[in-house]
């Protein structure tokens, strides 16, 4: 794979081209230091806000039941989590209770039947969290009933347009909210914020409470992938300065998973995507996710068996995973133009992961497909490089698909096991029709050159204050030239997992990690090399190493 370096101005600092490259054109200082005060939104603008938090308090208020209905992944589990626990612990209101839908018999989000059951309990409002917004029909359902639906989301209002219920709060529905890149806890924290305007407790109790779902609802934005820029960004660099100085003031239970999980160093957003977030995801994934929420919830002894529980449905999430990919491998036909793989066995949650494997490392359009059997029905993810849409081939397939959707690099689909081989020849017939040879061998994407005045530890910290990185402000990768290695070795499990180059840059030690490379020692001599990689503080050594992607 050839690499191009997409912008190049030595007369430039490094952290203005990384900036210029992600579009961000506010000052340099707003950036790396934003407030509050520049960037936090009006809770109040959102749409349906005013009628949403009225029809909570008037529900209190009368002593009504309220159902709060959640997605399973991060994001729903910490959205209702907070919801849940500020009007129980802080505003001392105990008749509301939390339901999710189960992953396997339901699929996604809010259903009709859901409805009946919840009104059977003489809930008569329920406050969706992280869905809800594509729930037409049952916010019709809703109304014959007699239930009041309060609707909090971030996703995009779906083609058949926004649902009739009682209330709608989400920023894409709202034209005075500018920033559209809240997650759905994010949205939830600003439905708790107007709430606890409405109370009568001192500023500094408010900003208390503030400051307390201030790291639930971070954790939830770094793990559900939204733009970690403008709102965000103020948002998780707060969580980041709070977790890291003063996690005494944080929720226990949060306290106690960082304990269990042996996080003592500064956290970052890479403990989120690698660490914290994947055992809050296992409960939805691979078991249910009142194992999440319940490990939130509680603290000591009692909080023990869940944080076990989770940790051992995230080892059970990797053994599938590990699995499904050594399967799913063993399908792929390097000769077609699509990477498909099919199997009873694969678990319907992970396929994803699997497909998104696939895709970067063939560097082709991926449908992973897991078959339900009792359903007698396929369901695959998808996955596909940037210079092909797989929504656009899905719309050719209307006719032998159940439901379909997608967005930017990620989809889903659902047909009959009978139309499976149609679906999957007509797939592969578009991608041989739609893709050339040139289109898989595009470069590698870096970032920028690391120039030779810009190799000192002043510099390179500059990258250090781009961070928390996410979408919309990517870890830079830079093209490192003129690296002398010295020394090469295998390191990591069994001694063989990576590959390490000890090397010099200039007078300075600069050594770079290959992780899960071990065995390509073979093929990188002593010597002088260029290397694509990311620039990370060592936080062994001192100083910084390289997170080599390919020598050059």
């Amino acid at each position: 794979m050839t690499y191009k370096v997409l912008y190049e101005n030595p007369d430039e600092s490094l952290i203005q081209r990384i900036l210029t490259l992600r579009n961000i054109d506010c000052d340099i200082q707003d950036f790396l230091n934003p407030s509050f005060k520049q960037y936090r939104g009006d809770p109040w603008i959102l749409s349906d806000m005013q009628k949403a938090v009225q029809r909570i308090i008037s529900a209190m208020q009368n002593k009504e039941k309220i159902m709060i209905f959640a997605d399973y992944d991060v994001d729903g589990v910490t959205s209702s989590y907070m919801l849940y626990t500020f009007v129980r612990k802080y505003i001392g209101y105990k008749d509301i209770s939390i339901e999710y839908p189960d992953r396997f018999k339901d699929g996604y989000g809010l259903k009709s039947h859901h409805l009946d059951v919840i009104k059977a309990k003489w809930c008569s409002v329920v406050i969706t969290v992280d869905n809800g917004i594509t729930s037409v029909a049952e916010a019709l359902h809703a109304k014959q009933i007699g239930i009041d639906l309060i609707i909090t989301d971030h996703h995009e209002v779906a083609e058949w347009g926004v649902p009739d219920a009682y209330a709608v709060v989400n920023p894409q529905t709202s034209p005075e909210y500018l920033f559209k890149g809240l997650c759905g806890a994010a949205v939830s924290f600003k439905v708790i914020n107007a709430l606890m305007e409405k109370t009568d407790r001192p500023r500094a109790r408010k900003q208390k409470v503030f400051n307390y779902f201030l790291p639930i609802v971070a954790i939830a934005t770094v793990a559900d992938c939204v733009p970690l820029i403008k709102e965000n960004r103020v948002l998780v660099q707060k969580w980041f300065h709070i977790i890291n100085n003063k996690r005494s003031t944080i929720p226990a239970g949060l306290q106690g998973l960082l304990k269990y999980l042996n996080i003592t160093k500064p956290i970052d957003s890479f403990h989120v995507w690698f660490m914290i977030g994947p055992r809050i995801n296992a409960g939805g994934r691979v078991g249910t996710p009142f194992d999440s929420l319940r490990m939130l919830l509680y603290e000591g002894e009692k909080q023990l068996e869940h944080l076990d529980k989770l940790e051992w449905l995230n080892t059970e999430r990797k053994s599938l995973q590990d699995t499904a990919h050594k399967e799913a491998e063993a399908q792929v036909d390097p000769e077609k133009m699509m990477v498909i793989a099919v199997s009873e066995d694969f678990h319907e949650w992970i396929v994803g992961i699997v497909a998104g494997r696939l895709c970067e490392k063939y560097n082709k359009p991926t449908a992973v497909f897991s078959i339900n059997k009792e359903e007698w029905k396929a369901v695959a993810s998808l996955r596909w490089p940037k210079y092909f849409h797989v929504v656009d081939m899905l719309k050719t397939l209307d006719d032998v698909l159940l439901r379909y959707g997608g967005h930017k690099q990620a989809g889903w689909l659902s047909c009959s096991v009978d139309t499976l081989p149609t679906v999957i020849e007509r797939m592969e017939n578009y991608c041989a029709e739609h893709i050339k040879a040139k289109d898989l061998e595009q470069p590698m994407e870096v970032d920028t050159r690391l120039y030779e005045h810009e190799r000192t530890k002043e510099e390179l910290h500059g990258i250090d204050q781009l961070a928390p990185f996410g979408i919309g402000n990517e870890e830079p990768l830079l093209l490192v030239e003129k690296l002398i290695v010295t020394d090469i070795e295998r390191v990591g499990k069994n001694g063989w997992a990576h590959l390490k180059l000890h090397a010099e840059l200039g007078w300075n030690k600069l050594h770079s990690l290959f992780w899960k490379q071990g065995e390509n020692n073979d093929n990188i001599g002593k010597g002088e090399i260029s290397l694509i990689g990311k620039i990370k503080p060592d936080s062994y050594n001192g100083g910084y190493f390289v997170e080599g992607k390919k020598v050059v």
